[in-house]
């Protein structure tokens, strides 16, 4: 026979022991919960702390490389425009000290917020379309490759093609800064036709995020340029050096082993092989100084990106293009000369790549030569038949 009390009793302590067991159980997940909040608030700490260090040591970078710029600047420019710039850059650093001071402030929240921003994954799936869209345009339009003899016929042909085009009777400027200013944005006119870029001011396009990483990648990965120091290097070699220098070492070599050395890769060997032969091709009908407009073009294209990319300031960029405006009028006689010089140079560019498509990619020079000059059926262009080449005295300049 079952004692009721008994029962009872041993049901009331069962309970009390689930209840203790129940009590100790929510304390320990308490504890757990607490810890995990430590430690996610320690990993937060840490990551602050990191990227702290990161922008220290950028600025750290960059003033160890303020004097190194300020020496191209000054190679390139003069010592006033240095000194003008580097006003400038101290600007710019007190700025960055002052945003750097503001990230400092910003509790762990805010500053994984701003270093991984929801649009993120958007613009990393959208540049991965581009790239694809990139990789696949023209696939399916694969030409034959040219022999050497055809290739030269085919520069030889679409330079006579561009000769023939029409184009305005040089005019003076008279000072003019406005239609300098334009003039020097035009002299980007065939990289900015083949890449959509506007020509009516200093800015190439409009500020989009996808597009401004576009343009990013675009410098990075064609040129190897990931910023200011970079910039005012390659920039510096174009105007001093250039494809001139390396054509004109070509031309003067007897062989195209005296261009190569133990390091050179095969790959490198069969594109200097490819140049020296193209030169000797033509060296006796256009010098070194021909290819001053494929220098030039490229320089003015690359300081409009630097621009818009925010790596140079407005008024550097001004300086610099009015360098190459100056530099380029007197020596070359018009648009079409600089066309020329442009296609030819690019030419010469293919052949030092060893690349296999430089008909495909000489056409479409042409093509945008032809919208420029007003030869082609767009809704837009005519950009150089609207605005004649600068007439003025041929001047000597130190750097060539």
């Amino acid at each position: 026979m079952f004692d009721i009390n008994e029962l009872m009793n041993r049901a009331n302590g069962a309970k009390e022991q689930a209840s203790k067991q129940m009590e100790e159980l929510m304390q320990s997940t308490e504890n757990l919960l607490t810890g995990i909040e430590a430690e996610k608030a320690e990993s937060l700490n840490h990551t602050e702390e990191i990227e702290n260090a990161k922008l220290q040591a950028e600025m750290e970078m960059k003033a160890a490389n303020l004097q190194k710029q300020k020496e191209v600047l000054t190679q390139m420019m003069g010592e006033e425009f240095a000194k003008q710039s580097a006003m400038m850059q101290q600007q710019v650093s007190e700025e960055v000290k002052k945003q750097v001071s503001e990230i400092a402030a910003m509790n762990s929240q805010e500053l994984l917020g701003k270093l991984y921003g929801d649009d993120m994954a958007i613009l990393s799936a959208a540049l991965d379309t581009l790239g694809q869209l990139k990789e696949t345009d023209g696939a399916d339009g694969m030409e034959e490759e040219l022999t050497p003899e055809q290739l030269y016929a085919f520069i030889e042909e679409r330079m006579e093609h561009i000769g023939k085009m029409d184009e305005l009777s040089p005019v003076p400027y008279t000072g003019n800064l406005e239609q300098w200013q334009h003039f020097a944005v035009l002299l980007s006119g065939i990289l900015s036709t083949v890449n959509g870029h506007a020509l009516d001011s200093l800015e190439v396009q409009e500020h989009i995020p996808v597009m401004d990483q576009q343009i990013a990648n675009l410098v990075r990965n064609s040129w190897g340029i990931t910023g200011r120091e970079d910039l005012l290097d390659t920039l510096c070699y174009l105007m001093q050096d250039g494809y001139r220098a390396r054509y004109e070492r070509y031309a003067a070599a007897e062989s195209y082993v005296e261009l190569v050395d133990e390091d050179t890769d095969e790959d490198d060997k069969e594109g200097i092989q490819r140049g020296w032969t193209f030169v000797q091709q033509f060296k006796k009908k256009y010098p070194a100084d021909f290819l001053l407009g494929w220098d030039i073009g490229r320089a003015a294209m690359i300081t409009r990106w630097g621009y818009f990319l925010g790596w140079i300031t407005q008024a550097e960029a001004w300086e610099l293009l009015s360098d190459m405006a100056k530099t380029a009028a007197p020596r070359l006689s018009g648009w079409r000369e600089f066309a020329r010089s442009y296609l030819f140079g690019g030419a010469f560019w293919k052949e030092v790549c060893a690349s296999n498509d430089a008909a495909h990619y000489l056409k479409a020079l042409t093509e945008a030569v032809a919208v420029l000059l007003g030869h082609a059926q767009t809704e837009n262009g005519g950009e150089w038949k609207k605005c004649p080449w600068p007439r003025v005295a041929e001047i000597k300049h130190n750097s060539h």
